[in-house]
């Protein structure tokens, strides 16, 4: 939940990766969008400019940036969260670990994450169902 001036109302969300991307956005390259609503709205209609400005504030190549994106915004996973990876250590996807400062571990009790494989984001926008009653 955001508060009337767009800024996150508790502080999982104040220092969720959303809110630090927005903030960084607006700061830096002076792109204010409405909320993370606003965030997904831009990456589903310019995914090129997306990409090349997450590329900049990730660290990554502008190749790995959606990959990145996927890791940081699609699992929710904080840049303090330990992640277990099960994949090919030469897996593409662990560079979107490290431009999260993701910690890879073998003890599943030290998780806070576990895929098998990394998430997508934006998220796809689900068609909403049609109302039975024709509403």
């Amino acid at each position: 939940m955001f508060t009337s001036i767009g800024r996150p109302a508790d502080e999982a969300t104040a220092v969720g990766a959303e809110a630090v991307l927005l903030e960084w956005l607006a700061a830096v390259c002076g792109r204010a969008l409405a909320g993370p609503a606003g965030l997904r709205d831009w990456a589903r209609s310019d995914p090129a400019a997306f990409r090349a400005a997450f590329a900049i504030f990730a660290g990554v190549d502008t190749g790995l940036a959606e990959i990145a994106a996927g890791w940081l915004l699609g699992a929710g996973v904080r840049p303090d969260d330990r992640v277990l990876w099960r994949a090919d250590a030469a897996d593409p996807c662990l560079a979107g670990l490290a431009a999260i400062g993701g910690t890879l571990t073998d003890d599943p009790a030290e998780a806070t994450l576990v895929l098998a494989q990394p998430p997508v984001w934006p998220p796809s926008v689900k068609p909403r169902a049609a109302n039975p009653d024709g509403d």
